[in-house]
């Protein structure tokens, strides 16, 4: 008899199975090893609805001929941001936005082009998107979620809006980190600000993750090499008129208006034209974020420690440095003096993440998992929809004339907004984040990505 020959199997193969068939499918929503099945099945039909999209659904013209007209200026010669205008008025946006559009207008790229070019934007921001949540640890069935947004969509292929263009540097900067390639991250966070402002609602959590990562001396120089290339993207324009060039690319919001407030058209109109609703806000933004940091964020707080080492080598949890970011912004995003559809792109892959760190599906067994899911769910579709409800408005252009305009927001999508808003902010508030990994565990995390 052959010993080297293999014992017969003699427990039967249904017994190998789950007990039930809602444990298999537990654990195929939810297993690491189904999550690149997950992924590359969501992407690829990501990949056709776009394609749908951009081939049935026609260009919609917003700022795309304002873009055109500031960069065209900038191709010719023009470098003083005083006289850089548009068809919707003044350039708002930092030298990265000049070089981006203007490569397009250079190449001679129009809009059908520029469509496909965005929708390899899009899917590229989907791929670095589900990247970050394998990264982090999430199960696979939250990645259905990051494709469901018919705004987000539009914002990419059918608008063509800068904020796309930002988001896309946001994110791969982020996952760049979650790498540990610090400085590249660095630079092209810093690539994503000069494109438009928006990121800079996740600079007090970049700037912490680099300071509990590598400690003050290590944080600085990054800085240093932000900065740098922030000067040398704005050089021409610098050269030429610097304080026109930092008063309208860093200047803050121009003429905001109620009716295309998405947040805040529940409210009044005088609330929220009142000269002290924006310095609220931002007050509130400040005392949140000091509260997340002191108590969810940092080790021990601003008086710990970990805050007041000038140089050190400390791994982080990708899972809590994912939720430092995106919690982050999304605090920014909750005390905007307003948020136009378009903004929607700045958050809205984020919110499966934190709806899902904030309820712990995983926590709960049989039909509390499943209402927990149901949970994520919901609160992920009441950030949409308020984006897609629309009414008739008035409305004004850059010339001060006013006129009633279809697919203003409505007051209900808006209070239906911070709803949302503020049920995600709770949740996220009782959770707690531990960031700092013992040097096990770190071994653990290296070696199942490599």
């Amino acid at each position: 008899e052959d010993v080297n020959q293999p014992a017969p199997l003699t427990v039967p193969f249904w017994e190998l199975l789950p007990p039930s068939m809602f444990d298999l499918l537990k654990s195929l929503a939810t297993s690491p090893r189904y999550f690149r099945a997950w992924a590359a099945l969501v992407w690829i039909a990501d990949c056709a609805l776009t394609a749908l999209i951009v081939r049935r659904v026609p260009f919609t013209n917003v700022d795309w001929e304002a873009y055109s007209a500031q960069v065209d200026a900038v191709l010719q010669g023009e470098f003083d941001y005083a006289r850089l205008e548009g068809p919707t008025g003044p350039i708002a946006y930092p030298g990265g936005f000049c070089w981006c559009y203007g490569l397009l207008r250079w190449l001679g790229v129009e809009v059908a082009g520029a469509q496909v070019v965005f929708a390899a934007l899009y899917l590229g921001n989907m791929a670095v998107v589900l990247e970050i949540y394998r990264l982090a640890g999430t199960p696979g069935w939250l990645t259905a979620l990051c494709v469901l947004s018919k705004r987000v969509h539009s914002i990419f292929v059918l608008r063509l809006f800068n904020d796309a263009l930002a988001q896309f540097f946001s994110f791969l900067a982020l996952m760049l980190f979650l790498r540990r390639s610090d400085r590249l991250s660095a630079v092209v966070y810093s690539f994503a600000v000069s494109i438009k402002m928006q990121p800079l609602l996740y600079s007090p959590a970049v700037g912490l993750c680099f300071v509990l990562g590598g400690g003050w001396s290590h944080a600085l120089s990054l800085v240093s090499l932000m900065l740098a290339l922030q000067m040398a993207l704005g050089m021409p324009f610098l050269a030429t008129n610097p304080w026109a060039y930092f008063a309208r690319a860093f200047g803050g919001p121009g003429d905001l208006q109620h009716a295309w407030s998405v947040n805040w058209r529940m409210l009044p109109e005088a609330v929220f034209s009142h000269p002290a609703f924006g310095p609220g806000l931002m007050m509130c933004q400040v005392a949140l974020l000091l509260w997340f940091a002191q108590t969810r964020w940092i080790p021990g707080g601003f008086l710990g420690g970990k805050l007041r080492r000038w140089s050190m080598q400390q791994a982080l949890d990708r899972q809590a440095v994912v939720c430092i970011w995106f919690a982050c912004n999304f605090v920014g995003v909750c005390c905007l003096r307003t948020i136009h559809f378009q903004f929607l792109v700045w958050y809205f892959h984020s919110v499966p993440f934190l709806a899902w760190y904030a309820i712990q599906p995983e926590q709960k067994q049989g039909l509390l998992w499943i209402l927990r899911c149901a949970a994520v769910v919901v609160l992920t579709l009441c950030i949409e929809v308020p984006y897609l409800l629309t009414t008739r408005g008035l409305v004004r252009g850059p010339d001060g004339r006013a006129w009633e305009t279809e697919g203003v927001p409505t007051r209900q999508g808006s209070a239906l907004l911070m709803a949302a808003h503020v049920v995600l902010l709770v949740l996220l508030a009782r959770r707690s984040v531990r960031v700092l990994v013992a040097e096990g565990e770190e071994a653990n995390i290296g070696k199942k990505d490599s």
